[in-house]
């Protein structure tokens, strides 16, 4: 069955413009510039990479194996005698369009599509589709909300070959007969596969179904799947990869050695516009004898410029990952994490990692990934793991072109999945399945049995360093009980709280060994319940004396005379990044704001709406406001101890003229205290202390509360 769905030009251009907010100017392309708004590294290309001894080994659901022996890591992968391109010219890329609510919801599925047929036509260039996953697609484009379709790019269009009844899209099952079907019927000279939809990192995994229930694929998923096909291709795919959030992992490259050259993916969330298709398809058309690296250097410099175009470059990563070059990064990082598991101080270990770059969120109010920069951790736990410097040298060679924005300009290519917060017993049990070192399992599972409270210099894991054939088939469950990481009592902060000769609320430690960082919080009295007003991070820490004072006089962040219940993102030298929970036009978000210490001014970046709690997809838009957006701020409610909903401000409406301060608190009764973070993602609230602001901002607090301390 085939007929062709045409997208007129005057629709196109509307959407893609109205939709994206991108500039609609063609921009010829540079290469070899630089610029201050981003930082950029090339690597060397390499070949196919190393040779097997896989006789007698038998390889099942997954093309490798990680095995032990005499307690050191071997890598074997399934292996062609010879790769032999399946085609005889051009590029043939799959895209697996799971168009999920950045479909039903923005169109961006749409967008993509009508990005790629706007480019210069070429026989020697296709892309072949396909498409489910969302309940509606865009109205105009014809494409089927109850079945799975196939399409293939032709000159100005694209043209459907072959309908299906709807299948889950996160089912490896699907992704398999996709990829099957498309080598078989659109071979060529160099192929690519890429997987569209949202990300949520080596945990959560990609392409989350709307039509069943947000199912997605797991990593063992896509290596099933990619597994099952592997007889029927002559060769390995040029490149695999992501149209999605967070997916440049080490634990991603790793499951996709055996079936491409490259991998292409974004450590951080991806902006709504995601990768611009014009740009991959006039390349290819100018360039159809390119390869992957010579593709993806290209697709570096596109990608940064679309996301600049869209307003959001700031946050912006992608790296291509020589996939040859993975094996080499993997002994050398398990080499790594065998020291780190062996140093004798796992809460400087843990406090280090903290340090490091990470993508998604990963505080309170957005949720967590979990997924931290490889390059950042191992400099930061180098000091404990002279192989790190090794490691280090590895992974430079294995990405081979990596651009950043200014938020993430020491970022390596490749992110790493290590606990920041636990939840529980799930996060372990998927990752023991995918985790590339049995030492860093280990290391990952000590940091789950601290954060229940338990003496850390008690832990011992060496059955995971046995002989076996594959560390990955053996059952994982832990020797403890895992739980999930927050407000706890676990006991591995302790101490007393007082008030200084200078009034001065101050929090003095037992001992420091397992204290990570600590906030100042506030809330307010409303009677018969309270309010959470966030946390500031202006404490002042003294290691020599084990205590913490505030910096507090008073003043709280606020807009229109409504404090913001913040909470910190990230802070670098320049500027610190705080995520407040709102409603903007009825809708309940996050809104991040910055802080620019050069300039002592506060600034709107946009609104994100975090990571799903249910799924762990991360959404893919930051929204600029707009003027004429209504903002309400969001503040969480409690009464009797007890999450009693949200309680919101009055709605303000944007505009240029609106701006953060430092306000004074409103008149009213607060309570103040500080929380406490230690090293595995527990957090420890201290005594309140209460206080009252008069109309003029004037603080009192009660001289009998204060003769307690």
């Amino acid at each position: 069955m085939k007929h062709r769905r045409l997208f007129a030009a005057f629709t196109a251009a509307a959407l893609v413009l109205s939709l994206t907010g991108c500039s609609g100017d063609d921009e010829e392309l540079s290469f070899g510039t630089e610029e201050s708004s981003r930082a950029e590294t090339s690597g060397s290309q390499s070949g196919d990479g190393a040779e097997y001894d896989n006789s007698g080994r038998t390889f099942g659901d997954s093309a490798t194996q990680l095995s032990m022996s005499g307690g050191d890591l071997q890598i074997n992968r399934r292996t062609r005698s010879d790769n032999t391109a399946m085609g005889d010219s051009g590029w043939t890329i799959f895209v697996y369009l799971c168009g999920s609510d950045l479909e039903s919801e923005g169109y961006a599925g749409t967008q993509d599509i009508i990005e790629a047929v706007s480019a210069q036509y070429s026989e020697d260039v296709r892309i072949v589709y396909q498409t489910g996953g969302a309940n509606q697609w865009y109205e105009d484009a014809g494409i089927s909300n109850s079945n799975l379709q196939r399409w293939v790019t032709v000159d100005g269009d694209i043209e459907l070959v072959e309908e299906l009844p709807d299948t889950s899209m996160g089912q490896a099952d699907t992704l398999a007969d996709f990829v099957s079907w498309g080598v078989e019927n659109y071979p060529a000279k160099r192929m690519g596969l890429v997987l569209w939809n949202h990300g949520g990192g080596s945990i959560s995994g990609v392409c989350f179904d709307e039509n069943h229930d947000y199912d997605s694929l797991s990593l063992n998923e896509i290596d099933s799947a990619l597994n099952s096909v592997y007889d029927k291709m002559t060769d390995k795919f040029e490149f695999i990869g992501f149209d999605a959030c967070l997916m440049s992992t080490m634990e991603t490259a790793n499951i996709l050695v055996p079936y491409a050259r490259y991998m292409f993916a974004s450590e951080e969330t991806e902006p709504g516009c995601g990768w611009n298709y014009t740009d991959i398809m006039n390349f290819l058309a100018e360039n159809p004898d390119a390869d992957g690296n010579q593709l993806g250097e290209m697709q570096c410099e596109s990608f940064y410029q679309h996301c600049e175009e869209y307003g959001d470059s700031n946050g912006t990563t992608f790296a291509i990952t020589d996939l040859s070059k993975m094996d080499a990064l993997i002994s050398a990082f398990d080499r790594t994490a065998k020291e780190l598991y062996e140093y004798d101080d796992l809460s400087s270990i843990a406090r280090s990692a903290y340090n490091a770059d990470n993508f998604g969120g990963n505080n309170r109010n957005e949720g967590y990934t979990n997924m931290v920069d490889l390059r950042g951790f191992l400099n930061m736990v180098k000091q404990y793991a002279p192989s790190a410097e090794e490691a280090l040298s590895a992974l430079d060679s294995a990405v081979v072109h990596n651009i950043t924005g200014i938020d993430h300009t020491g970022a390596g290519g490749l992110s790493i999945y290590y606990p920041l917060s636990f939840d529980g017993s799930t996060d372990l049990s998927i990752f023991s399945g995918i985790c590339t070192s049995p030492y860093y399992l280990a290391l990952v599972d000590a940091i789950g049995y601290g954060s229940t409270g338990a003496d850390v210099s008690d832990y011992s894991n060496d059955g995971l360093f046995e002989d076996s054939d594959n560390f990955w088939d053996e059952d994982y469950t832990p020797d403890y009980t895992p739980d999930t990481t927050g407000a706890s009592s676990a006991g591995t902060i302790t101490g007393e709280v007082f008030f200084d000769s200078d009034g001065t609320y101050t929090v003095q430690l037992d001992d420091m060994s397992a204290f990570n960082y600590a906030t100042c919080t506030m809330f307010m009295d409303l009677e018969d319940c309270v309010i959470y007003l966030g946390e500031d991070d202006e404490v002042n820490i003294d290691y020599d004396t084990n205590t913490i004072t505030d910096s507090f006089d008073g003043s709280w962040p606020s807009v229109n005379g409504w404090p913001l219940a913040i909470t910190t993102v990230g802070v670098t030298s320049d500027r610190s990044v705080y995520t407040v929970p709102v409603r903007v036009n009825g809708v309940d978000t996050n809104l991040r704001i910055e802080y620019d210490w050069n300039t002592s001014t506060w600034n709107f970046i946009g609104t994100w709406d975090g990571i799903d709690p249910e799924t762990g997809a991360a959404a893919r838009d930051t929204q600029m406001l707009k003027a004429g957006d209504v903002i309400e701020p969001a503040y969480s409610i409690y009464s009797n101890g007890e999450d009693a909903g949200y309680f919101y401000g009055d709605p303000i409406e944007y505009s240029d003229d609106i701006t953060v301060s430092y306000e004074s608190l409103g008149e009213g009764t607060y309570y103040y205290s500080m929380t406490l973070y230690d090293v595995y993602g527990n957090y420890y609230y201290t005594d309140t202390v209460t206080f009252t602001c008069d109309d003029e901002g004037g603080i009192f607090y009660d001289p009998d509360e204060l003769a307690n301390y």
